[in-house]
């Protein structure tokens, strides 16, 4: 018995251990087999080799032992491969794989002895791009494009190579590396900025000897700084890789309507341009900014960058008070799109506005009765939704509104304030400091109302201001208009006296007066500290009959104006003729005598010299002062009968009745009767000379 339970736990036991034998190769890692190497050639190789689980990949390689650089490659697999690049070409390289599953890592090292290969020698000299063509994209620096190259150089020799972009300089030295033997490397550099077409890229030596090259084709390219935004947007559209000079022109287009404007430009040496573009008033929607350059003589459309227009309002000012007036616009709506309408913190204060062909809008709405803070304005219509446009932020502030903003001297002004504390105690409106209302009711909004009678102010403006015990001084401006109060009398003819009163004109400025556009003199009149006036002038002469504007102007150029009638005034006086009167004259140099007006020199007289009485004119003189007028040898009347009157005029033109007419004649001795009288006379004189002469000679 003893023996057959000892056999009975050999048996147990074994029956355990082959049970647990798969599971303890499991736990040591998967099993490693078929170790090759593959594809070797002077710069890269690959290592392949299989394993019984999925497991992950690993070499460990090197030029000495043990290996110290890894490749390595996560994913879980049965059949492995990694690629080992950057080797050096002509050199042994030893190298063990691991790989690694959920039971454990494997190491084949080929027993400590490590597996090995021998890169290929390189005699020859070699460089290729990855890739051989694109776009510059855009400049991460000056002079330097996006746009990553792969440059992959095989040596023959030791020494420091360059990689150079289209020419062997050290300015266009784009890579450099030193090696200390034959090899291969591979550097990365960005593209140059650069026109379309071939450029090359050289290997050179340390002295810019070419030792091979490889060509790189550029292409052209657009970039667009932002490709939406409401309208007013500034766009800014960058070309690169466009030939030499190449003239270039940019429009916006929806579908194949053109909108706004045409942009153009020229290209650089390199192939760069900008142009800056100003979204115009359009409707919302996607557009396309079609990039044009011109091949010779005929456009050629090389890039379509697109472009969506967003709705935006506008809100002018961004703060103000309860009441105050503010300015909405609306832009990039749908075209004509109807039932618009603008809210003030939610609540609607504006609507059925309807866009134009544009999608643009205004409108104009009243900060409603809140406190304050801060509140959003939005918009929206029945194709815009208001998620679409963004808020704008008013803010409302305690503050004063006048009710006229111009006014005359005498109204009546009405305050309103808002932003106040609900119930505040102690509001005052003051004007220019001084108090106008006191103990004003404050609602429960912080809102009220007074109104005051704007006082005597000059022209311009003027500060209203309103406080209470805990809000400071809010304020605002009032602008006193200029203004005629009082005319008296409102007609009159020249030289009547007229009082002018006037208020809200600049304080202490000298006054001119205007009456039909000619001037009054009034001397050194000035308006008063407060801008009012009082002033009194006769109404010039000359003026015009009629109804005519009068104008009062002060030097800082406060003016108003009103009608005035010119009325026609006559003389209540009548000079009386004296001399000549029925009366028969030998000589034409006539003298005329009258009675006038005595003892003022204001006045002057009109002399005329008819053929017919009251009509017939022949001779007239005036500005004649004193009462009477010799005809001079010019004027001298010949032989006739003639009629004379005379009218008095006053320094403002204005005049009397026409005396009434006197008849006299201009009748001169006959030329024969002298002729006759001469005679006679000189017989007298010859009988008396001969007689004188007898006398003598008898003596």
């Amino acid at each position: 018995m003893h023996i057959k339970r000892i056999q009975a736990s050999v048996i147990a036991g074994l029956l355990v251990l082959m049970l647990m034998l798969p599971q303890l190769a499991l736990a040591a890692g998967p099993g490693i087999s078929s170790v090759v190497v593959l594809d070797c050639t002077s710069t890269t190789v690959t290592i392949f080799w299989t394993t019984n689980t999925s497991s992950d990949s690993v070499v460990r390689y090197d030029t000495t032992t043990p290996p110290s650089q890894e490749k390595s490659d996560s994913a879980l697999v049965t059949t492995h491969f990694i690629d080992l690049t950057g080797l050096t070409p002509g050199i042994t390289y030893y190298f063990e794989v691991r790989s690694t599953d959920t039971y454990g890592t494997s190491i084949d090292n080929n027993s400590g002895a490590y597996y090995d290969f021998t890169t290929e020698a390189v005699t020859s000299y070699s460089i290729t791009l990855d890739h051989a063509c694109g776009v510059c994209g855009e400049l991460i620096e000056a002079g330097l494009c996006g746009e990553v190259i792969e440059a992959t150089a095989t040596v023959a020799a030791a020494g420091t190579y360059h990689i150079c972009w289209d020419s062997r300089t050290a300015e266009d030295v784009v890579g450099t590396f030193t090696t200390s033997g034959a090899a291969s490397r591979t550097l990365t550099f960005y593209m140059p900025e650069a026109k379309k077409g071939i450029h090359t890229v050289y290997l050179t030596d340390n002295a810019y000897a070419e030792k091979a090259k490889a060509e790189f084709e550029v292409f052209p390219s657009v970039k667009i700084d932002t490709e939406a935004g409401p309208v007013g947007t500034e766009v800014t559209l960058n070309g690169y890789g466009f030939s030499n000079g190449q003239d270039i022109r940019v429009t916006l287009y929806q579908g194949e309507v053109k909108k706004g404007e045409e942009k153009t430009a020229e290209a650089n040496t390199v192939g760069s341009w900008e142009v800056s573009y100003t979204i115009p008033h359009t409707p919302a929607g996607g557009y396309i900014f079609k990039v044009e350059g011109k091949e010779g003589t005929v456009w050629v459309n090389w890039v379509s960058k697109y472009f969506e227009v967003t709705p935006k309002i506008t809100v002018t000012p961004d703060s103000g008070t309860v009441g105050q007036k503010i300015n909405v616009a609306g832009t990039g709506f749908a075209s004509e799109e109807e039932d618009i309408g603008v809210t003030f913190d939610g609540e609607a204060r504006k609507e059925n506005i309807t866009a134009d062909e544009d999608g643009s809008w205004t409108a104009s709405i009243a900060v409603p009765i809140c406190t304050c803070g801060r509140y959003d304005i939005d918009a929206s219509g029945t194709s815009t939704r208001a998620r679409d446009v963004d808020d704008v932020k008013f803010t409302v502030v305690a503050g004063v509104a006048v009710t006229p903003a111009l006014a005359y001297v005498g109204d009546e002004i009405t305050v309103t304030g808002g932003g106040f504390a609900p119930g505040e105690d102690g509001v005052k409106v003051t004007f220019d400091g001084t108090v106008m209302a006191t103990n004003i009711p404050v609602d429960t909004h912080g809102c009220w109302e007074t109104s005051f009678i704007l006082p005597p102010s000059a022209y311009g403006s003027h500060t209203v201001s309103a406080s209470g015990e805990t809000t400071a001084a809010v304020t605002t401006t009032l602008n006193t208009k200029t203004k005629i109060e009082g005319l008296s009398p409102v007609e009159g003819a020249p030289g009547d006296s007229v009082t002018l009163t006037g208020s809200g004109f600049y304080s202490n400025k000298k006054l001119t007066v205007a009456v039909g556009g000619k001037n009054a003199n009034l001397g050194d009149v000035r308006s008063q500290t407060n801008g009012n006036f009082v002033v009194s002038f006769r109404v010039p002469k000359g003026t015009p009959q009629g109804t005519r504007t009068l104008v009062v102007t002060d030097e800082g150029g406060g003016t108003d104006s009103a009608e005035f009638k010119v009325t026609e005034k006559t003389i209540s006086t009548t000079p009386l003729p004296v001399s000549p009167e029925d009366s028969t004259l030998r000589s034409g140099e006539v003298t005329f005598n009258w009675q006038g007006v005595t003892g003022d020199t204001d006045y002057t007289y009109t002399l005329e010299i008819s053929t017919t009485p009251n009509s017939g004119n022949i001779w007239s003189k005036s500005g004649i002062e004193g009462s009477s007028y010799t005809l001079t040898e010019d004027e001298a009347l010949p032989k006739g009968t003639y009629y004379w009157r005379v009218k008095i005029v006053d320094d403002y033109g204005n005049e009397s009745a026409w005396s009434d007419s006197i008849e006299f004649t201009v009748s001169p001795i006959p030329t024969w009767v002298w002729v006759v009288v001469g005679v006679v006379v000189l017989v007298v004189l010859m009988v008396v000379a001969y007689r004188e002469t007898k006398f003598k000679v008898t003596e």
